[in-house]
């Protein structure tokens, strides 16, 4: 291999034959010197590089003023950064002296060359601006060749180029002295433009010389990569430089912007992102939402379509800077209301303000959650205001570490606490449980609730309740401030006892209009109306009174702005007077009126029926219409298929009534109220009860059209008044009378509910069809709610039914229930939805009404009206169709069939059970839903289903067999019920004749959810065996045998047997079926990683890509990779695998670059794939590129004719990107491993270069870094100037992380103080103040497990009041340290802390004993002449109660850590970074007996020992980006240790000394004196450490209790000392 030459290989180079030797090169160069500046470069005064920067920084500037002394302190700067890349210029070039000559004046050429540029004898004005132009770009350019100070062999044509550069660098220089010499008046006038600019041949030299320096690149990219990875040193040192290689000055400075902007560094401890997923799981967060964001992407997109300047006003309000003041009197309410009309602006207000909370640093936290107008119909969401609390629950858990750790802990019960709460009357349960604002807490919390008129009316009431509640208004108060927006409606009434009268309001269309004003001359610029107008002009008049008079007319909405806009910008496109334009401007605008016209006039009679068919499905259906479902409800009604698609007519046509949102139709704002208040004024419904009506019945056979018309003409003309007519065309759908002078377009509500039951009846009527398919499901689900809406609206006189039509529904009904023709025929669209008890008993009231079924077959009638229960009269035939369905005959899938029966069992419960009348002083309880009457999942009786539906059916108990309890076992399995209920019904089945494969199958499943994985694997095999018979039952398709297999393949790759997973995945593999296919090819990837011979995976990899299509193969697998849970692992194997076959390893690479091609624009994209598919995709493409940076950066595999280092910066880069808007596990720990990889990069670079030129940069990624606490970007700038001894910088660069850390120690949750002490001794580590940071360390550790156990404090004195507190607590502390010095003396190895809690519960009990005996005597009278009875007997309570507190304490201990210690209830714990030998991810944590390694340069990164010594050892190759083998590392000793004294301690040991160990620079341990140590009071530490870093904890204080005690009644106990390291 080429990378594999002698080193003497090169030597062997001869110079490029016709090019000028280097003697000549350099004469000609100290010739052009002398002629471009007649100076000359022979100087004896310069004798090397030093002489030349003494020069430089010798030279005075005591004669500039103050503004010129800046500029030639900046030229200097400029000046020697010049000179440093000079010197490695010249360095590159001496390399290859021993094949190329170079003559001796070459070093000393240039260095004369930049001597002469700061060669100044006096101030020259401009001068410096010169200098600083010119080098700025030089140093800049240069700036490459440091990459050449560790290269061992550089090629000889590079070496040539190199010198051109140079000599390119001396003639700039002469170029520079040149302008110098120039007359002042002409330098006066070069100030004021570019150097370059001028015709004196520097521009010219300027561009020759990056000419030289691409021609030296270019060659640099074609002979050198290879060489270039032969470095003496880490190759991380380069890579600052080499990222900028082929880039100008502007592109470079672009590219560091760029970076800069991108770079958040978020890498937190190893539990964070796992601690995240468990919180948005548990609480049904989607997976696809972002884990490292403080916003959402609806606020951002919301945002994003605000004009600019728009919202400006608010942060003026009074109402708004209320709200927001840091000191909030307690009068003042905190609620802030957004309200206004719809269409006025609420919700774009709501984002604005989201974001400029999102700003604020601090503890100041937003949650957001914007209510779409779907809510209010969703069927899908139930409870969709505890999801949206949830929800924001979870966005403050990704910001705040405080309730991030205390949320956490509430999800590990699992998400049913939080459906229970789901089922309260209202939230304030649900809150105690988020635990967000809870007392004691210094943060403040802004939830902002946008949309309250999209809610339920019910849902709508319960948020104003709970924003209302005591439980924001008293116990969060000034913590937890609460926005809400919604129309004015909303907010009256007596909801929260009066307080909404005193909430802080922004009346949105009092104050919207500078906001409409932006729009509108944003809108005339747009279309380039009235611009350019001249001052005081009619058209400059004529656009002043547009932008000030349209928003008086509007009446604050958006939507009547934009009609009226409209209409101006029409009146303005013609030739238009100035008092039309005034006449217009003059009325009050309607936002549907004239639009509503205009349509009308526009659409035939036919359009117009079709839009009014369209309105009644968009309006009036119980859920938002689709694209695809409003097509196939107009298939319904017109039986035709229209060419056009529905949403370009939309768009196109109908866009003054309808609109469309994320895929959903709804009206225009404001369009239903008017057009049903046009209805009422225009005349009654045709469904009215006073509607005029003559009805007669003629029959009439085989007459000529014409002449019945006739017949019937003469007989109203006799009978009836003059003007009665006849329209024989009327019913007629094709007879439009070609005018739609008589068509409106209008809606009633009766009427549309009536239409939509009728299309239902007749979708049931027919066989299904691909037309209507989308629509169906709708139609069934709500068939119930759209006739329970008809009577209700005939109750309510908006509407009545002719009896003709009541008998249609009357027939429809008859037809839908008197036998299962219907269900069958339409079973799918049954299958998919669920009709509700209340649904059930909507429909039984029709069939219970004479009016409706009088002349329906009289026998079917009794059988439907007679019975108690519907479940035995009209729903015979769909119960019978269900309960067959799903427990003898596996038709119905069991969860939908489940969900049927137990609204049937709810209903059957109502009915039949006499209902219990409430007492005179209780208030109504709720109506008992079917959910409540069978149970929660975990209470499901299904004993009780199994019965109630063997008595439907009248079936003996013998025939309920296998396939009976089969089915109810996988319907408890789809109910999440505990595993124990499950097991016991898949037993019942096995136990029974003949029992399916699908038992066997099904009990494995339950097995493995139990962690059984053995019998889950044995019942799995068995199922197998039993499907490959040829009498099996039920009889298996080829896909439930792939299936079995995939199931062996998941359970033996979890039980170690990666070769027999690797079996079965195998035959998955070959599977017809896509999906299956799919899975089993990934399956098989996995398990051939999990090989134990490295060799044979290798192998694998090979034959993978060896085949045709192996690329292609390989990419598929590498995507299906990039979304696995695994992926970290797989990744990692794969790599540590291929690294030792660089053919194999670039053929992956090659297959990553295929993987991760920029795909096609957006847009295209969006048409072609859909939302799931785009995400996924986005999701593997941006993991798949962090990947490659790994492979480039730590292989150094990248693509053919690219630097590695600098390629694996771009990937990383560009990984983010992608990732940017992703959510998901994989997305979120791909972007923040990316992100922590450049920032790393920056630091890394100033360490080894021992200089400081990148902390711009680094500061710039600290202001914009998410992650507040644990960032590395803030962490690195901290620790690049406190290892240069700016200990100043350091602090400030770090002060914000140390004030948040004393904030949370200083609050009254204690609970979250190991957050402080952690936060604060990463902080001092970095800041180098080992000592503070040790003490830190101390108090954040697990102390010997007794001792933290009896650690009191005068809260823990309860019980007795007889009993002197102060005296027990002074006997409790005593006796404590005597049980715990037993305990350490008795056993004095900490690894043994169960027997440690052994001993220190026996001692306690043996002082009981002795107690309880000597007490005797003394019961008796035997006690002392010195001591009387009362003290006596004073004494012994004392001594029993001491005892009991620690008796207690200690078995409280016992019950936790027995047998063995559990990890998870230690007081904190780190978990190892690192990776095994294999590439798996290191499972250790520092618990009690291990030690671990803590870096101390970034910012939480720690290692167990075995990991540290793979990062640290250059020959495992292994992938640990995390940390750098260059960095510096504390021993954390093991837990439960004389290290650690716990968060409760009152006291802490100051250590001697932190020093590096011997033998070990890089490792650091603590050292305390064996006796005598130092002791420190944890308060007067805090102080210490407060008054250091310039910290007032008298304001913490201050304002902790202004918000824990908004009535004034005193502060929390810190202040006065009492909880001493506590929050």
């Amino acid at each position: 291999m080429r990378g594999q030459q002698p080193a003497d290989a090169v030597a062997e180079k001869k110079p490029v034959a016709g090019d000028a030797s280097m003697e000549e090169m350099w004469a000609a160069a100290a010739k052009a010197f002398t002629e471009i500046c007649g100076e000359s470069l022979q100087r004896g005064d310069v004798k090397g590089f030093d002489d030349v920067q003494r020069k430089i920084e010798s030279v005075s500037k005591a004669s500039y003023d103050v503004g010129q002394e800046d500029k030639w302190d900046k030229a200097k700067t400029v000046g020697l950064k010049s000179l440093k890349y000079l010197k490695m210029l010249v360095g590159a070039a001496s390399q290859a002296s021993s094949f190329i000559p170079i003559p001796a004046s070459a070093a000393n050429i240039a260095s004369s060359a930049l001597c002469l540029v700061f060669d100044i004898p006096e101030a020259i004005k401009g001068y410096n601006d010169a200098v600083d132009q010119v080098f700025t770009e030089v140093s800049s350019a240069l700036s490459q060749f440091q990459i050449y100070t560790s290269i061992k062999n550089v090629d000889a044509v590079l070496i040539q180029k190199i010198h051109v550069v140079m000599i390119s660098f001396v003639k700039l220089c002469a170029h520079v002295v040149k302008y110098r010499q120039g007359r002042k008046r002409d330098r006066l006038l070069r100030q004021f433009k570019s150097i370059f600019d001028d015709d004196s041949g520097l521009g010219d030299e300027m561009a020759k010389f990056k000419q030289a320096l691409q021609q030296q690149r270019d060659v640099e990219g074609t002979v050198t990569l290879a060489v270039v990875a032969e470095t003496q040193q880490d190759v991380a040192i380069l890579l600052e430089q080499s990222v900028i290689f082929g880039k100008t000055t502007e592109e470079t400075h672009l590219l560091v912007q760029e970076t800069q902007k991108d770079v958040q560094s978020f890498k937190e401890d190893a539990d964070r992102s796992r601690t995240l997923i468990k919180i948005r799981d548990t609480l049904g967060v989607p997976a696809t939402v972002r884990l490292d964001t403080n916003t959402t992407q609806t606020c951002t997109n919301i945002y994003d379509r605000c004009l600019s300047r728009t919202g400006s006003w608010i942060w003026t309000h009074e109402a708004y800077t209320a709200w927001t003041a840091s000191n909030k009197d307690k009068e003042t309410s905190h609620v802030l209301i957004l309200s206004g009309p719809a269409s006025s602006g609420k919700t774009s207000a709501s984002a604005l303000i989201t974001k400029r909370l999102e700003e604020q640093k601090g503890r100041t936290y937003v949650a957001h959650y914007f209510f779409p107008a779907s809510t209010k119909k969703s069927d899908d969401e139930k409870n969709p205001v505890h999801s949206a609390l949830k929800y924001m629950a979870f966005q403050i858990a990704r910001v705040d570490a405080t309730v991030q750790k205390q949320l956490g802990k509430a999800c590990e019960a699992g998400p049913g606490v939080f459906r229970r709460s789901a089922s309260l009357e209202t939230l304030d349960t649900l809150w105690e449980e988020l635990k967000i604002g809870t007392p004691g807490s210094s943060a403040t919390y802004y939830l902002v609730f946008d949309g309250l008129e999209n809610l339920p009316d019910k849902q709508a009431e319960m948020l104003l309740k709970f924003v209302f509640g005591s439980k924001l208004t008293e116990e969060s108060a000034g913590r937890v401030r609460v926005l809400v927006s919604g129309t004015d409606d909303q907010f009256i009434g007596s909801i929260g006892d009066g307080k909404i009268n005193s909430a802080l309001r922004i009346r949105m269309e009092e104050n919207n209009g500078p906001d409409m004003r932006i729009m509108i001359d944003e809108a005339l610029s747009k279309r380039g109306m009235l611009e350019h107008a001249k001052p005081n002009s009619d058209q400059q008049r004529a656009r002043d009174k547009i932008i000030d008079k349209l928003p008086q007319n509007v009446s604050g909405s958006y939507s009547r702005l934009q009609f009226g806009l409209d209409d101006v910008i029409r009146l303005l496109s013609t030739r238009t007077a100035a008092r039309e334009l005034d006449r217009m401007l003059d009325q009050p605008m309607s936002s549907h009126e004239a639009a509503i016209k205009n349509l009308q006039r526009s659409l035939t009679a036919d359009e117009i029926s079709e839009l009014n068919e369209l309105l009644k499905w968009v309006l009036f259906c119980n859920e938002p219409m689709t694209l695809d479902q409003l097509e196939a409800a107009m298939f319904l009604y017109s039986g035709t298929e229209s060419l056009a698609s529905l949403q370009f007519i939309i768009k196109n046509k109908y866009s003054a009534v309808l609109k469309l949102e994320d895929g959903y139709v709804y009206g225009q704002d404001g369009v239903k109220d008017y057009l049903q208040k046009d209805k009422d004024n225009s005349g009654k419904s045709s469904h009215s009860k006073d509607r005029s009506t003559i009805s007669m019945t003629i029959t009439i056979n085989n007459v000529d059209q014409e002449l019945c018309g006739h017949f019937l003409w003469d007989l109203a003309h006799k009978a009836i008044r003059d003007k009665f007519k006849f329209d024989f065309d009327a019913a007629s759908p094709h007879g439009a009378l070609h005018s739609s002078s008589q068509a409106t377009i209008t809606v009633d509500e009766f009427e549309a509910n009536h239409t939509i039951v009728t299309r239902a009846f007749e979708y049931l009527e027919k066989e299904p069809r691909d037309q209507t398919k989308e629509i169906g499901k709708y139609l069934v689900g709500w068939l119930p709610y759209h006739l329970g809406r008809l009577r209700q609206l005939e109750d309510e006189e908006k509407g009545a039914l002719t009896p003709g039509e009541q008998f249609e529904i009357g027939q429809s009904l008859y037809k839908l229930f008197k036998d299962e023709n219907v269900f069958l025929r339409h079973r799918a669209s049954f299958e998919q939805t669920l009709w509700f008890v209340s649904e059930m008993e909507d429909v039984q009231k029709w069939l219970m009404d004479s009016a409706v079924v009088r002349r329906l077959d009289k026998k079917w009638r009794d059988e439907v009206q007679l019975p108690l229960s519907p479940t035995r009269g009209f729903l015979k035939e769909l119960v019978k169709m269900v309960v067959e369905g799903m427990l003898r005959n596996r038709s119905w899938g069991v969860q939908n069939a489940y969900n049927w029966i137990e609204e049937f069992m709810g209903l059957d419960k109502k009915l039949l059970q006499p209902p219990e009348l409430p007492k005179a002083d209780e208030a109504k309880p709720p109506e008992p839903t079917a959910a409540s009457s069978v149970g929660s999942a975990d209470e499901i009786d299904w004993d009780r289903v199994s019965a109630w539906c063997q008595g439907f059916l009248g079936l003996p108990d013998s025939e309920l067999n296998s396939l009976w309890y089969e089915r109810l076992a996988e319907a408890s399995s789809s109910q999440n019920c505990k595993p124990d209920t499950v097991l016991s019904l898949y037993k019942r089945a096995i136990e029974k004749e003949n029992p399916s494969w699908l038992c066997h199958s099904g009990l494995g499943k339950a097995h493995f959810s139990q962690g059984r994985t053995m019998d889950a694997i044995a019942q799995v095999e068995l199922a197998l065996k039993e499907a490959e018979r040829e009498d099996a039952t039920p009889k298996p398709e080829a896909k439930d045998i792939v299936g079995l297999r995939l199931l062996l393949g998941q359970y033996l790759y979890e039980a170690g047997d990666a070769h027999k997973a690797a079996e079965h995945y195998l035959f998955a593999y070959m599977s017809e079926d896509p999906a299956q296919a799919r899975e089993g090819h990934l399956g098989y990837m996995k398990a051939g990683l999990s090989f134990p011979d490295a060799e044979e995976t290798r192998q694998l990899l090979k034959s993978i890509l060896a085949k045709e299509d192996g690329e292609g193969t390989m990419v598929n697998v590498l995507k299906m990779i990039a979304r696995d849970s695994e992926h970290d692992d797989l990744v990692s194997k794969m790599f540590i695998v291929a690294k030792e076959d660089q053919d194999l390893f670039r053929g992956i690479v090659r297959a990553m670059e295929t993987a991760t091609v920029t795909p096609a624009s957006n847009e295209d994209r969006s048409t072609q794939i859909a939302g799931d598919d785009l995400f996924a995709e986005d999701e593997a493409r941006g993991v798949l590129l962090y990947d490659r940076g790994v492979a480039a950066y730590t292989y150094k595999i990248s693509s053919e004719g690219t630097e590695a280092v600098s390629e694996a910066l771009r990937l990383w880069r560009e990984s983010r990107d992608v990732l940017s808007n992703v959510g998901g596990r994989n997305a979120y720990v791909a972007r923040q491993d990316a992100t922590t990889a450049l920032a790393q990069h920056y630091f890394q670079s100033m360490v080894d270069g021992k200089h400081l030129d990148h902390v711009g940069a680094l500061s710039r990624l600290a202001e914009s870094d998410s992650n507040v606490y644990y960032g590395n970007a803030t962490g690195f700038l901290g620790t690049a100037y406190a290892l240069r001894g700016k200990k100043e910088q350091a602090r400030e660069a770090l002060l914000w992380r140390m004030k948040q850390a004393l904030q949370i120690l200083s609050d009254d949750m204690p609970d979250n103080d190991t957050v402080g002490f952690s936060i604060i001794q990463k902080t001092l580590e970095q800041y180098q103040d080992f000592d503070n940071a040790a003490i830190a360390l101390s108090l954040l550790g697990q102390p010997d497990l007794v001792t933290g156990a009896l650690c009191f404090e005068a809260k823990d004195i309860e019980g007795d009041d007889s009993v002197n507190k102060e005296e027990l607590l002074s006997m409790v502390e005593k006796l404590a340290k005597e049980t715990v010095q037993v305990a350490i003396t008795q056993v004095p190895d900490i690894t043994q802390q169960v027997q440690r809690i052994e001993a220190a519960k026996a001692h306690i009990d043996s002082l009981v004993a002795a107690s309880t005996i000597t007490s005797k005597p003394e019961a008796n009278g035997d006690h002392s002449e010195v001591d009387g009875p009362e003290s006596q007997s004073e004494q012994n309570k004392l001594t029993a109660s001491a005892h009991g507190l620690i008796q207690s304490r200690l078995a409280a201990l016992q019950q936790t850590h027995s047998p063995q210690i559990d990890n998870t209830v230690l007081q904190w714990y780190w978990s190892c970074d690192g990776r095994t030998a294999d590439g798996h991810k290191c499972p250790n944590i520092a618990d009690i007996g291990r030690e671990f390694y803590h870096c101390m340069y970034c910012s939480n990164q720690d290692f167990c020992s075995s990991c540290l010594a793979r990062l640290r050892d250059p020959r495992s190759g292994m992938q640990i980006t995390a940390c750098s083998a260059k960095h510096a590392w504390l021993r954390i000793p093991p837990q439960g240790g004389p290290t650690y004294v716990g968060q409760k301690a009152k006291s802490v040991l100051v250590p001697r000394e932190v020093r590096p160990t011997p033998g070990d620079e890089d490792i650091y341990e603590i050292c305390y004196d064996e006796d005598g140590a130092k002791e420190i009071s944890v308060q007067a530490w805090k102080e210490a450490l407060a008054r250091d870093w310039g910290i007032s904890l008298e304001e913490i204080m201050d304002e902790i209790s202004r918000q824990a005690t908004p009535d004034g009644e005193g502060q929390g106990e810190k202040e006065n000392g009492g909880q001493n390291g506590e929050e």
